[in-house]
């Protein structure tokens, strides 16, 4: 084990002969062993260092040990199974095809994987019907890799079954389809992808998907912006919780903000939606800065970018963000599908000037809504003249009239 770990610290080290040496070994005797070292110790590595291992094992690979990668098809790795396809599609031929459409068929969970990989670049259209069901597996890296190669041979059948699946009543099915469209970049059905997270219950994580396969921002500048909109909210509403800061970047989200803060700015032709939009990330971004937890452990070009966006919104200045505010309170009436977006808001502000619209909510006929809405007066020390016992009467579901009776005490 000492050995492996000496090759293993030259392989990711500065001295560029030692780790050609370590890269030879490694590839040379096919170590599964110092493999799985390697897969193990890659995700704590820096992105240069990493970069650096592609490069020394891509330059000790050749005609005459190229096939000892496929032993390392047990262990599998993300980072690795790209150049390993790559490498194996430089030599292929119809033996080594057939071997990698065995180990497609009858392989582990890793040699299915890895061997999805092979087939986007080799896209022999003999692995199709085997694709087909590997593309909606529950391991997310061996479906992603199966609808991949199946967007290469622009296949028919897998895309009309994530199709169909976006109309599931099971939100992990849904989600499973679009994670498929993210991964095959064929087609992109994006009008039907809205409709599945507008009728999810998971909204963040289908949003989450969405900027991998199209811009927000060239959308956002289209008369197809609302449709951004609704994707941006609910981004927002996961970021940093449900979807990971680091995201920031695929997301445009300082790019996206700086454009929404350009055309938001006159209150006479403003979007309440917009504003919300804005006010959302106002109040995202000063948690992740001010609380320390949130950015731990991103990398420094997260923790700049985050810090960035944050200042990029204050530049606005307070006489913007009262004109926000105040768009919001205007668009409460109107904002039906998202009154608990704007509710936290209206807490988040302490906007006390929304009372008078917010006990109007109580008489709606969604108890949710009514839920919100007088826990949202809670919070604004607002109760004053609401008959809680009356408005408790009126509510049929036992959760719900429990949350407002507790509102007495």
């Amino acid at each position: 084990m000492e050995k492996l770990d000496l090759y293993l610290k030259n392989l990711i080290g500065k001295d560029e002969e030692k780790a050609l040496e370590a890269a030879s070994y490694l590839i040379n005797n096919a170590d599964v062993e110092l493999y799985k070292m390697l897969v193990d110790k890659t995700e704590f590595l820096f992105d240069f260092v990493k970069n650096n291992v592609l490069k020394r094992i891509e330059k000790v690979i050749n005609k005459d040990n190229y096939l000892n990668i496929i032993k390392f098809f047990d262990v599998y790795s993300s980072y690795y199974d790209d150049l390993f396809a790559s490498i194996l599609a430089k030599h292929a031929n119809q033996d080594l095809t057939d071997d990698i459409f065995e180990l497609l068929d009858k392989g582990t969970i890793s040699q299915k994987t890895y061997a999805a990989k092979y087939f986007s670049y080799i896209p022999d259209t003999v692995s199709i019907e085997i694709l087909d069901k590997l593309a909606f597996s529950d391991d997310e890296m061996l479906s992603y890799n199966s609808a991949e190669a199946l967007g290469q041979m622009q296949d028919d059948v897998s895309y009309d079954i994530a199709i169909s699946l976006l109309s599931s009543e099971d939100d992990f099915e849904k989600l499973k389809a679009v994670k498929f469209f993210t991964a095959y970049r064929k087609n992109y059905p994006l009008d039907e992808i809205i409709k599945a997270m507008e009728t999810s219950k998971m909204p963040e994580n289908i949003a989450g998907q969405i900027p991998y396969s199209v811009s927000l921002l060239s959308i956002l500048k289209t008369d197809k912006s609302d449709k951004v909109l609704s994707i941006l909210d609910n981004i927002l509403s996961g970021l940093g919780e449900i979807l990971s800061l680091e995201d920031i970047f695929q997301f445009e989200l300082y790019e996206i903000i700086e454009y929404l803060l350009k055309i938001n700015n006159n209150e006479n032709s403003a979007s309440w939606k917009i504003s919300e939009i804005l006010l959302k990330a106002l109040a995202k971004f000063k948690l992740f800065c001010e609380n320390p937890e949130y950015v731990y452990d991103e990398t420094k070009e997260t923790k700049y970018e985050v810090s960035s966006i944050l200042k990029l919104l204050q530049s606005a200045g307070n006489e913007f963000w009262n004109i926000q505010k105040r768009i919001v309170l205007k668009g409460l009436q109107s904002a039906s599908k998202d009154i608990s977006s704007v509710l936290a808001l209206i807490t988040e502000f302490n906007l006390k000037d929304a009372v008078g619209n917010i006990k109007e909510l109580l008489n709606s006929e969604d108890e949710i809504v009514v839920c919100e809405a007088v826990t949202t007066l809670k919070s604004l020390n607002a109760l004053d003249n609401v008959d809680l016992d009356a408005l408790a009467d009126k509510i049929s579901n036992i959760n719900i009239k429990a949350i407002i009776n507790n509102l007495k005490v």
